[in-house]
């Protein structure tokens, strides 16, 4: 424990915090629920605060800031752009427009009606691992998987979704906190080269439109207005690097759990009508963001909090997997339960800026994991100790390595 842990000495730089942030996230909001940080700014970690400030007009995503003077100074056009016109980082009027307009295309229909290709991708995978005794469910599922559901959706060759997935790596792994500097190059290489493919894509489907989500953006309109071209290309970006990297933790790190949690599995294989709820726990136990979406908002004018004055301007971070195991919001908080009474949590955000895709990820996450579960009841991790990926905005796995129990056993 946290009686051993000073908060005022956290540092989100420190490979403890990244590989186990919980301790830390417990002292925080213990000892200091609002932590004016040196490096990343003001630091606020209770559930009830957070959700709060996340539907608190006082606070925006395209104020300026330092990142923003990094980008402006040293980041490519095509990464400029990304940082002017997603809906990480920009705010109302805008944001209201183009929110709405992308989600005339981007409609709950049509993420229903990826269901048939969702379910023939993963059996096609998981029959081609069904010989193997061993596997790593992060390269072979969770990896690939959100990817190809996302291909689907633009239309594009499933082929692409290892340069799709490169692109997205080295773009977030930019947008860490604090700024990886040594990560410019390659995110301002890895943009230019994303945005000139949906370019290319776009210029595509305007001469020959079909049913997918691009030709769909294309036609959107709210209030008789378009999106640009720059705006599509924004939006496309966004929703492969965020449909793609939170999906693909959810996966893998919900598998890791429920592996460990073998009670918790077996309540979901005798119950399959419990895969709602057991998603929604494990995006809780273990959210895939664990600083809201952008990496922070800045106060638009001063306002107190536990006895800390915001300052107009400052950066406000808001940690979600932090406010995900607050005992003020969830009892035993510590402890994974499929069957927790339903309390609604951080993981995809509160108001304007919710989650666009949360209800694609629920659903890709919903099919995969019941189908691992059912179709390998033995599996078993076969390491101890699991490596994250060393970042503070998200958490996850860089692999989970299975062997199937019972033929390792005969």
């Amino acid at each position: 424990m946290t009686q051993n842990l000073d908060a005022l000495k956290w540092s989100p730089r420190d490979p403890s915090f990244r590989a186990d942030p919980y301790p830390w996230y417990k002292a925080l909001r213990e000892q200091t629920p609002v932590l004016a940080h040196h490096e990343v700014g003001f630091v606020v970690s209770r559930y009830a605060d957070i959700e709060a400030l996340l539907r608190d007009p006082r606070l925006g995503v395209s104020t300026p800031s330092p990142w923003r003077e990094v980008m402006a100074e040293a980041a490519s056009p095509a990464l400029r752009r990304l940082a002017e016109l997603t809906l990480l980082f920009i705010d109302p009027p805008e944001h209201s427009r183009v929110r709405a307009t992308f989600a005339k295309a981007f409609t709950p229909r049509r993420i229903a009606a990826l269901q048939p290709h969702l379910e023939k991708t993963i059996d096609s995978i998981l029959d081609r691992l069904d010989p193997q005794d061993e596997f790593d469910l992060m390269t072979e599922i969770a990896e690939p998987f959100p990817i190809l559901s996302i291909t689907h959706l633009l239309g594009v060759p499933e082929s692409d979704w290892t340069e799709l997935h490169r692109w997205t790596t080295e773009i977030t792994a930019f947008n860490e906190l604090p700024i990886d500097l040594s990560a410019l190059p390659a995110a301002n290489e890895a943009a230019t080269d994303f945005d000139a493919y949906c370019r290319t894509i776009i210029d595509e489907r305007r001469s020959n439109p079909g049913e997918d989500l691009i030709s769909a953006l294309l036609t959107a309109e709210e209030d008789g207005t378009g999106l640009s071209v720059d705006e599509i290309v924004a939006m496309l970006i966004l929703l492969l690097m965020a449909g793609h990297d939170t999906t693909k933790s959810l996966i893998s790190s919900g598998l890791r759990e429920l592996l460990r949690h073998p009670d918790q599995a077996e309540l979901l294989r005798n119950d399959p009508s419990l895969i709602s709820s057991a998603i929604e726990e494990l995006l809780r136990f273990e959210s895939p963001l664990h600083v809201a979406s952008g990496g922070g908002r800045w106060a638009s004018e001063p306002f107190e909090l536990h006895g800390v004055t915001i300052t107009p301007g400052a950066a406000v971070r808001l940690l979600l997997g932090s406010g995900n195991r607050d005992p003020d919001a969830f009892e035993n908080p510590d402890r994974l339960d499929i069957q927790r009474a339903p309390k609604p949590h951080l993981a995809f955000g509160k108001g304007i800026h919710f989650c666009i895709g949360a209800a694609l990820g629920r659903q890709e996450s919903q099919i995969v994991i019941s189908r691992v579960l059912t179709r390998f009841p033995d599996l078993e991790v076969t390491k101890d100790e699991l490596t994250w990926r060393s970042n503070f905005v998200t958490r996850q796995l860089t692999e989970l390595p299975v062997r199937r129990a019972a033929r390792s056993a005969s």
